[in-house]
């Protein structure tokens, strides 16, 4: 790497750790962006489009086929696993790709997001705290500070409403409200606040295994920059 940041230092291009770089077939350096442009598919593709014109190089299969990047995690077979995507409002950088998390529940730990006994049309209740704090710590736009403790909430609540029950199946309207810390940088110490509105549905038949929960942020901002979250119950567990 510092060989490749030498040369491009020689030939006046952009330099730096967090760069992408293009190497000649020996190995030198050719052309660089930093990763804010590369982020930019049209100029990542418009550095590649003139290596290509230089260089010829042949067409052949991509030494790493295409595939996707995030997969559920492996869970008990009882649990409810759920996939959260987080983008910010800005393009460009850190907000140019979104961020991923899944997020797996015990069936310890979402049958308390469940109302005891009967349930009718109308009803409401207040899921758990510490479990619905599993799911909004992550609710922050892209930053390189990925340390996502549940400490960091000061408020939460979220308080779902039965909207019906058919056939034994409830469903329920889910709104809240989340208010945390979380900094841009690792071990850095000058966070910014996270406020956010949530609404959502919660579904589930009592007995019958884990529920379904889908919720999306209707307005939310990590300090000045405006972020959307959406979650969803994309499996149940798989077993180990």
């Amino acid at each position: 790497m510092r060989r490749v940041q030498q040369e491009g230092y020689k030939k006046k291009l952009s330099v730096g750790t967090v760069h992408a770089y293009v190497l000649t077939p020996d190995g030198h350096t050719h052309d660089s962006l930093h990763v804010a442009e590369a982020a930019r598919t049209e100029r990542m593709l418009a550095m590649l489009e003139k290596a290509v014109k230089t260089f010829g190089p042949k067409e052949g299969k991509p030494v790493v086929a295409p595939a996707p990047q995030s997969a559920p995690p492996r869970a008990p077979a009882d649990a409810m696993v759920l996939h959260l995507v987080s983008r910010a409002d800005q393009r460009g950088s850190w907000g140019e790709f979104p961020g991923e998390n899944w997020i797996v529940l015990t069936k310890a730990e979402w049958s308390k997001l469940l109302p005891a006994g009967a349930v009718k049309p109308g009803q409401a209740w207040a899921l758990d705290r510490d479990v619905s704090a599993r799911v909004l710590t992550y609710f922050y736009p892209q930053t390189e500070n990925n340390a996502a403790p549940t400490s960091r909430i000061e408020k939460l609540a979220l308080r779902a409403k039965v909207l019906s029950v058919e056939k034994g199946t409830v469903r329920a309207r889910v709104d809240g409200t989340l208010r945390m810390n979380h900094v841009f940088y690792p071990n850095r110490k000058n966070p910014e606040p996270v406020d956010a509105t949530v609404v959502g549905v919660l579904t589930f038949t009592p007995g019958k295994g884990p529920p379904s929960l889908q919720l999306v942020t209707a307005k939310a901002a990590h300090g000045k920059r405006a972020f959307k979250v959406a979650v969803r119950t994309l499996a149940t567990g798989k077993p180990r």
